[in-house]
C-alpha cells in the first residue's frame, strides 16, 4: 500500500515534459498573440488621439506609455501572493486577459488623457503583467528539459501578433477610427480566455487516492499546499495568544468603573513586539523577500533588467534611425522591421531546441545571445545600403530571440519551483525600476547625440552584463573548488 502512494505522489510531482503541455503552449501562444502584441502597436493606436488631447504635444504619449510599462512590470509582484492564497495559474491568466480587454474597451470611451491613463495604463498594463508571469509559470509546470523550447514556441505567438497587428490596426483605424478600433481590439483580447482554458491542471485527469488531493488541499496548477499559509497564520495566532496568557508581563490600567467593556484592560508590550515581528515575517514570506539576500539572484535580476531596457529601447530607436539617419522611406522601414520580426519568430521556434541539443544552460544561452546581439546591432547601424540592412535585420531578429526567450528561464534555472512565482515577480519589478530610472537619461542622450550612438551604448550595456556575469560565475566556481578541496583534506 505504501508503494502505491509513493508512486502516485511521484506522478503528481514530476512534470511530464510534454503531453498536454503542448496544448498549454498553444494556449499561451494564442494569449500572447492577441494580448502581448498590443504593446508593439501602442503608438499606432493611441498616437494621434493622445496628441490631439494634449494640443499637439507628445506628453500624453510618454505619460501613458510610462504608466503602462511600470504597472506591467510591478504587477508581477502580485502573482506569487495570489498563488500562495490558492488562486490557480489559470484563474490568474483569465483575470489578466480580462483586464487587458476591459482596459482597451474602456479606452474606446475616453475623452481625455487621464481616461486613457486609467484604462490602458493601469487596467491593460496590469493585465499584461499578470499574463506575462502566469503563462510562463503554466508552461513551467509541464516541462523540464524542453522548457526553453516550449517557452520559445509560446512567445512566437507574440512575434506573430506583432507582424499581423500593424496591418490589422491600420485597417481598423481607416474604417472605424479610434473608438471602434479600441473596442474591437478589446473584444479580440478577451478571446485569450480560450487559450487560458487550455491550462489544464497537470494531474487533473490522473486517478489518485491521495486524500489531500481529493480534499483540494493542493492547487492543481502549482502543486502547492493551499493550507500551508492558513496553518502558518493559525500558528502565529496561537503563539501570540500563548505569549499573552503565559509569558507576557501585563500592564494593568484601572478604570473608574464607567467603562462598559470592563474595569480592567490588559496590554502586553511583548505581544505588541511579537505582532510587529509577525507582520514583517508575513510580508517576507508572502513575497519571498529572503531571495534578496542571495547575491547571485540579485546579480541575475539586475542584468536581466538592464537587458530588458536595452531591448525595448532598441525597438523604439530602430525605426527612427532608419527614417531619420539612413533616410529610408516608410516602405523600406516597415520591410526591415517585418523581416526582423519574421526571423524573430523563426528564432523563437528553433533556436531553443538547437541550444538544448548543444547542452547549453539557459544562462549560457542568454550570455551568448546577448554578446552576438550586441555585435550584430552595432554592425546593423553601421550599414547604409538597403540590402545589407535587410540581411542584418534578419540576423538581429534571429539572435534577439535567444535573449527574449531566456529572460525568465535564467531565473527558473536557479530558483526552486516553490519560490519561482515570487522570483519572477521580483525580476519584473527590477525591470520596471530600470525602465523608470534609465528611460529618461536615454532620452536626454538621444537629444544630445544621434540614434546610432544611443544604439551603440545599448550594445555596450549588453557586453557589460556578459562580462560581470562571467566574473561572477568564475568566482563561484573557484570558491566551490576551494571548498571541495578543503573538505577532502579534512
Amino acid at each position: 500500500m505504501a508503494q502505491k502512494v509513493d508512486k502516485k505522489a511521484s506522478l503528481t510531482d514530476t512534470p511530464p515534459d510534454g503531453g498536454w503541455g503542448w496544448m498549454v503552449v498553444l494556449g499561451a501562444a494564442l494569449i500572447n498573440m492577441v494580448n502581448q502584441a498590443l504593446f508593439s502597436v501602442f503608438g499606432l493606436i493611441f498616437g494621434e488621439t493622445l496628441k490631439d488631447m494634449a494640443g499637439g504635444h507628445a506628453t500624453g504619449i510618454t505619460l501613458v506609455m510610462a504608466v503602462s510599462v511600470c504597472v506591467t512590470n510591478f504587477s508581477g509582484l502580485l502573482v506569487g501572493p495570489m498563488m500562495k492564497r490558492g488562486i490557480s495559474v489559470r484563474t490568474i491568466t483569465i483575470f489578466g486577459v480580462l483586464c487587458v480587454g476591459s482596459g482597451m474597451i474602456f479606452s474606446s470611451f475616453a475623452s481625455s488623457i487621464w481616461h486613457i491613463v486609467i484604462s490602458y495604463g493601469i487596467f491593460t498594463g496590469m493585465g499584461l503583467g499578470l499574463v506575462a508571469s502566469s503563462t510562463f509559470l503554466a508552461i513551467s509546470e509541464y516541462f523540464t528539459t524542453r522548457k526553453s523550447t516550449a517557452v520559445g514556441l509560446s512567445m512566437a505567438g507574440t512575434s506573430t501578433g506583432q507582424m499581423i497587428m500593424p496591418i490589422f490596426v491600420g485597417l481598423l483605424l481607416k474604417n472605424f477610427e479610434f473608438s471602434g478600433t479600441t473596442l474591437i481590439l478589446g473584444c479580440i483580447s478577451c478571446c485569450g480566455t480560450l487559450g487560458a482554458l487550455l491550462f489544464k491542471p497537470m494531474f487533473c485527469c490522473k486517478k489518485t487516492t491521495d486524500q489531500n488531493v481529493e480534499n483540494g488541499k493542493y492547487d492543481l496548477n502549482s502543486n502547492t499546499d493551499l493550507n500551508e499559509f492558513e496553518n502558518k497564520e493559525k500558528s502565529a495566532k496561537d503563539e501570540s495568544q500563548t505569549l499573552l496568557e503565559k509569558d507576557a508581563k501585563p500592564i494593568i490600567q484601572e478604570s473608574n468603573g464607567t467603562n462598559a467593556n470592563g474595569p480592567v484592560q490588559i496590554v502586553s508590550s511583548e505581544s505588541v513586539g511579537q505582532q510587529r515581528s509577525s507582520c514583517i515575517k508575513k510580508i517576507i514570506q508572502t513575497w519571498d523577500l529572503h531571495l534578496l539576500k542571495d547575491f547571485r539572484f540579485v546579480h541575475m535580476s539586475l542584468g536581466l533588467g538592464l537587458a530588458y531596457v536595452s531591448s525595448i529601447s532598441f525597438s523604439t530607436f530602430f525605426p527612427m534611425f532608419l527614417q531619420d539617419e539612413v533616410k529610408f522611406d516608410m516602405w523600406q522601414t516597415t520591410t526591415c522591421m517585418t523581416i526582423l520580426s519574421a526571423f524573430d519568430i523563426a528564432g523563437r521556434m528553433t533556436i531553443s531546441e538547437i541550444c538544448r541539443r548543444l547542452k547549453l544552460g539557459n544562462r549560457s544561452q542568454f550570455m551568448l545571445g546577448a554578446l552576438l546581439l550586441a555585435v550584430c546591432r552595432s554592425v546593423l547601424v553601421s550599414l547604409t545600403t538597403y540590402k545589407m540592412a535587410l540581411f542584418m535585420s534578419a540576423v538581429v531578429g534571429y539572435v534577439r530571440a535567444v535573449t527574449v526567450i531566456n529572460q525568465n528561464l535564467v531565473i527558473s534555472e536557479y530558483i526552486p519551483k516553490n519560490e519561482l512565482p515570487s522570483a519572477v515577480g521580483l525580476n519584473m519589478f527590477v525591470k520596471g525600476f530600470f525602465v523608470m530610472a534609465v528611460g529618461e537619461p536615454l532620452g536626454m542622450l538621444k537629444d544630445a547625440f544621434d540614434y546610432d550612438t544611443c544604439i551603440h551604448l545599448l550594445d555596450i550595456i549588453l557586453i557589460c552584463i556578459v562580462v560581470f556575469w562571467s566574473i561572477e560565475i568564475l568566482i563561484y566556481k573557484r570558491r566551490k573548488t576551494n571548498e571541495a578541496s578543503s573538505s577532502s583534506e579534512a
